[in-house]
């Protein structure tokens, strides 16, 4: 409830007239009378429609029109409705008979009405209050989760005081899980820090179902537990006291998301259904103890509707990395053709129970690849830790005529005591050679520019401030990304360029570098990858793009990179005027290939002599082109191009040293 009342002054004249009569709600003073008149000119509007609802007095009739626009709060980000139309939804099946009434209150598995305050996170509560009655369905536990975990942590809004929807809190329980109301008390401020790292994660959600909007789909959805909802509040809806609420009287005031626990199918006349729903204004709101009854499609009312999905699966086992090992080969860990290799893999389990009896098979349909040994077995992996496969792993031949470059596609099936899974992995055949590496330690000649608004590109460490955003390098200290300390600016579009790479003699190039990302459905916010102005990558259209943590990139860009030199890499964002997130991070960034090149030969004109010499020295002290491909330069092969480099050489030229290779 507010911190403090102020007493709302009705200064309202309205000439109504139905069947020949007229009805003036008056101006009057500020007496406390005045609230209610207010009322009692509503109710006999009420009467006159017949419709089947009383209007009354409470704690929400006294405040200001500014203070009850902040008991509302759903607010999508642009072009949510239409995203919304298109994804798949829970729908009832034909025939289904459903009770005439049906209210989860009856099974005591619905938590406490709670108060907003005012705050505009209505969405949180919502949310929050669905989950916890999905909890005590299935665990007989009941959680007062936290809404200020919610309020301060949620990746989506920063500003949830004004307002966001569903996705903005069952995103955070899914990915990191809820905590407890003790943990972090609600403060109704979206400025209070996030300090869930702190507390102990109670539960996690599994998922959530969008629900079809149709009063059989809903009660289908209901028949599994509570769910969030949506409606449209009019200015008449805070004076609601008990009865099945129609909008009778007032002007809009804002959405509104509420949990929906049941039904009654005459509640509105006979025939005349309505939904029962748990409101967030307190248990003194109203005559019902903070619930309503609203007429079935009433304010669209089931819009946006929301089934959290619990328990979460007990194990959840994906893919995290592999090593490669030589049985036999160089012995330079580098599968390549006719070798055979060792691949062990690393799973992860973030599912809230141990995976045991843990074991998968690989496959692929790469020609030239057989694998020998393709079973393995792992040890118990605990809730949330990443195990490596037991000796002995996978096995797998490489026969000779595979071209080095190739890419293999493997698909890793896995099996537990508590459930299969699947996952893909993949690994390229022969060495590449780094045509170009930054680790954007030191300026290497990025530039940044904008088609809109301005640049926000910037070279530095890492803030964190964005939702969500890294706040060390992947490598150094130093990184390219948007606005290192924030969101990405709305409504831009700007680009970071690379410098020219000279691509000459190099065939099979890729892009490599590490990323963290954080962007809006391709929909509105467009993050985008061109090779001298040719797309080769860019975000989902329907889909967030969200990364965690540094995440390996490898994009074949032979098409436009092979032969050339003259090649650039661009990074675009083209953000729209709503929902910003954190934007591109780049760490870590390399163009590699298969290079035909003489070890030494730093200069590239297929011959050892005093000017690869001169080159080398050029590049490590005077700022000079990079050999290509730096390995190239590395004539002593320790996998560095640094002054050794030019003394073994100068050994080799005039003092008989050995040759340059490995």
């Amino acid at each position: 409830m507010f911190k403090s009342f102020k007493v709302l002054m009705l200064v309202l004249g309205v000439f109504f007239l139905t069947g020949g009569q007229s009805l003036v709600l008056a101006q009057t003073g500020s007496s406390v009378d005045s609230i209610d008149l207010k009322i009692e000119q509503l109710q006999k509007l009420i009467n006159e429609k017949g419709y089947h609802w009383t209007a009354g007095r409470s704690w929400v009739t006294e405040l200001s029109d500014e203070e009850l626009v902040k008991l509302l709060g759903y607010k999508p980000p642009r072009g949510y409705k239409e995203w919304l139309e298109k994804q798949p939804k829970l729908t009832a099946k034909l025939g289904v008979v459903f009770p005439t009434v049906f209210d989860w209150r009856d099974s005591n598995i619905v938590t406490p009405v709670k108060d907003q305050d005012g705050c505009g996170s209505c969405w949180d509560f919502a949310a929050t209050g669905a989950f916890e009655a999905a909890i005590k369905k299935h665990d007989h536990i009941e959680y007062d989760l936290s809404e200020q975990q919610v309020l301060s942590c949620n990746i989506y809004a920063d500003d949830g005081c004004n307002g966001a929807w569903a996705e903005a809190a069952y995103e955070l329980f899914q990915r990191y899980g809820a905590i407890l109301e003790t943990s972090m008390p609600y403060q109704a401020d979206d400025n209070v820090p996030c300090t869930q790292d702190l507390y102990q994660i109670v539960v996690k959600l599994k998922g959530w179902q969008y629900v079809n909007n149709d009063v059989s789909s809903i009660k289908t959805a209901l028949l599994v537990g509570p769910v969030y909802s949506t409606f449209d509040v009019y200015n008449d809806f805070f004076s609601y006291w008990n009865g099945c609420y129609q909008h009778t009287y007032g002007g809009y005031a804002g959405g509104h998301a509420i949990v929906i626990v049941g039904w009654d199918d005459n509640s509105c006349g006979t025939g005349q259904g309505a939904w029962i729903c748990k409101n967030s204004w307190a248990s003194t709101w109203g005559g019902l103890g903070g619930y309503f009854y609203i007429k079935w499609g009433n304010c669209g009312i089931g819009d946006n509707t929301v089934l959290p999905l619990y328990p979460p699966d007990p194990v959840t086992l994906t893919y995290e990395n592999h090593q490669v090992s030589e049985v036999t080969g160089d012995g330079d860990g580098i599968p390549e053709p006719g070798e055979t290799i060792s691949l062990s893999v690393n799973l992860k389990n973030s599912g809230p129970q141990t995976a045991t009896s843990v074991s998968a098979t690989l496959s692929t349909a790469t020609p030239g690849i057989t694998i020998t040994d393709s079973t393995a077995t792992f040890p118990d992996i605990p809730s949330n830790q990443i195990k490596n496969s037991d000796s002995p792993h996978f096995t797998l031949a490489i026969d000779p005529s595979v071209e080095a470059g190739t890419r293999v596609d493997f698909t890793l099936y896995i099996n537990c005591a508590q459930g299969s899974f699947s996952g893909s992995l993949f690994d390229f055949m022969g060495e590449f050679d780094t045509i170009f590496f930054d680790d954007m330690e030191i300026d290497l000649g990025w530039t940044t520019g904008f088609f809109e608004n301005r640049s926000d590109w910037q070279r530095g460490i890492p803030g964190g401030g964005g939702l969500p955003d890294p706040e060390t390098a992947h490598s150094g200290i130093k990184i390219w990304g948007n606005n290192l300390n924030g969101n990405y600016v709305d409504t831009a579009y700007n680009y970071l360029n690379s410098p020219v790479i000279n691509c000459q003699g190099v065939e099979k190039t890729h892009l490599r570098y590490y990323r963290w990302l954080s962007c809006e459905k391709g929909l509105w916010d467009h993050s985008k990858i061109l090779v001298n102005g040719n797309l080769v990558w860019e975000n989902d259209p329907n889909n967030d793009q969200i990364d965690y943590e540094w995440e390996y990139q490898d994009i074949d860009i032979s098409a436009y990179a092979d032969n050339n030199p003259s090649v650039q890499i661009r990074y675009e964002l083209d953000s729209d005027e709503y929902l910003h997130l954190g934007g591109w991070n780049i760490d870590d960034f390399a163009l590699v290939g298969i290079s035909r090149y003489i070890r030494g030969d730093a200069n590239g004109d297929s011959k050892v002599s005093v000017s690869d010499v001169v080159y080398i020295i050029n590049y490590l002290f005077k700022g000079g082109p990079v050999p290509i491909p730096q390995e190239a330069g590395d004539a002593n092969c320790d996998n560095n191009v640094n002054v050794s480099d030019v003394i073994y050489l100068i050994n080799y030229l005039f003092k008989g040293g050995p040759e340059p290779g490995c």
